[in-house]
């Protein structure tokens, strides 16, 4: 499984049940973790009001990162 950083920007791939979002891309806000189990993340789209959440199999790194700072 994929561990993403949080303000790393993804790409929603095409396996995702939000077919609606399949290659948007967005940064995550947050990750829904319990005893060091993933069970994924919320990701800000750039073009959408409101965020998602998402499988971290759903996902894929484009390489770039962001601060905090660059958000709040």
């Amino acid at each position: 499984m994929n561990k993403f950083e949080f303000y790393q920007e993804v790409e929603i791939l095409p396996n995702s049940i939000q077919k609606e979002c399949i290659g948007k891309k967005g940064i995550i806000t947050g990750v829904s973790e319990e005893n060091g189990v993933i069970f994924g993340y919320a990701v800000d789209l750039y073009d959408e009001e409101y965020g998602y959440y998402f499988k971290a199999d759903c996902l894929k790194p484009t390489g770039k990162q962001f601060k905090r700072e660059d958000f709040y």
